[in-house]
C-alpha cells in the first residue's frame, strides 16, 4: 500500500466514523510539499467539542480498520493517535473542533471530506507579516547564550559527553535562527529540514568541526558555532526591533573567554 492509497483508506474509515463531520490533509501533504518519505497528518473534526473525548476513543479502538498497524500510540496533548502501519507508512490523526480550523491557515491544509463546508471557515496566510515576533528569537538567544555560559561547568567537571549534548543543541538552536531567518518558522520537522534553508545556511552548518570525544574538539566546534549564531541572530533581532541582550551577552563572552580561552 502507497501513501495515496493510505489516505483514500482514512477518508473512507472517517466518513464512517460517528462524531465525525469533516478531515482535512495537513502537514506536507496539505502543503503539496510530500514526497515518498512523508508521514500523513489529518485533522479529524469532530461534531461538537463535546465529541472529541469519544471520536478520540473510536480512532484508538478501531485503528486495525485502516490498515494492519505495527505501533500506535496517544501522544501527550493529547488528541493525537500516532501510528505506523506493516509497510511502514506513518500517519497522524488529530481529533479538533470545528471552530479550532480557524486556527490553522488555507494554505497548508487540503478536504479529505468536508460536506458542511468548514473550509470557508480556515483563514488565509495573505497578508501576514512571514516572520515570528522578536520575542521568539530572542528566547533562542538567551537560552544560546546560557548554554555557552554552561559549557564552563561542563568543562571542569571533565564530562566530555554532556559537552557533546551542549554543542548539538547550540547547533540545533543556530538551526532554528536560520529557518526564522528564512521567513517560514520551524514546520517540517528534523526528517526534512534541508528544504527550509538556503545552500549558503546549509554550507555553513556542514562546515560546523565535528564533535570528536577531545575538550580541543569540542572547544573549535563550540566557537565555530557561537561565531555563526552571535553575529546572525544579532542582525536578524535588529531588523526585528527587538532588545538583544547586551549585558548577558558581554557578561558571558568574557567568562567563556578567561575560563575556556574562546575568543568571540
Amino acid at each position: 500500500m502507497g501513501q495515496s492509497a493510505l489516505i483514500d483508506r482514512i477518508s473512507g474509515w472517517l466518513q464512517c466514523l460517528p462524531g465525525v463531520v469533516g478531515a482535512f490533509l495537513g502537514g506536507s501533504f496539505g502543503r503539496g510539499e510530500a514526497d515518498d518519505h512523508s508521514d500523513v497528518d489529518v485533522f479529524v473534526v469532530a461534531t461538537n467539542p463535546d465529541k472529541i473525548p469519544s471520536v478520540l476513543e473510536s480512532l484508538v479502538r478501531r485503528l486495525e480498520e485502516v490498515s494492519p498497524i505495527l505501533f500506535s500510540r496517544t501522544l501527550p496533548n493529547p488528541r493525537t493517535v500516532n501510528a505506523i502501519t506493516e509497510d511502514w507508512l506513518r500517519f497522524d490523526l488529530t481529533v479538533v473542533a470545528a471552530a479550532e480550523l480557524a486556527l490553522l491557515r488555507r494554505e497548508a491544509v487540503k478536504p479529505l471530506f468536508d460536506p458542511n463546508d468548514l473550509y470557508q471557515v480556515i483563514p488565509s496566510a495573505s497578508g501576514e507579516s512571514p516572520n515570528k515576533p522578536p520575542e521568539t528569537l530572542i528566547d533562542i538567544v538567551n537560552e544560546f547564550i546560557r548554554v555557552l555560559g554552561l559549557s564552563v561547568v561542563v568543562k571542569e567537571r571533565d564530562d566530555l559527553v554532556v559537552a557533546q549534548t551542549g554543542t548539538n543543541l547550540m547547533r540545533d538552536m543556530l538551526i532554528q535562527v536560520m529557518v526564522l531567518e528564512n521567513g517560514i518558522g520551524p514546520r517540517r520537522g528534523v526528517l526534512a529540514l534541508k528544504r527550509d534553508l538556503t545552500q549558503d545556511q546549509t554550507d555553513a552548518l556542514l562546515a560546523l568541526p565535528p564533535p570528536d570525544a577531545t575538550w580541543a574538539s569540542i572547544l573549535r566546534r563550540t566557537e565555530a558555532i557561537a561565531r555563526q549564531f552571535l553575529p546572525r541572530a544579532r542582525r536578524f533581532c535588529e531588523e526585528l526591533g527587538g532588545a538583544w541582550p547586551r549585558e548577558f551577552e558581554r557578561v558571558t563572552l568574557a567568562h567563556v573567554s578567561e575560563k575556556l580561552g574562546l575568543k568571540l
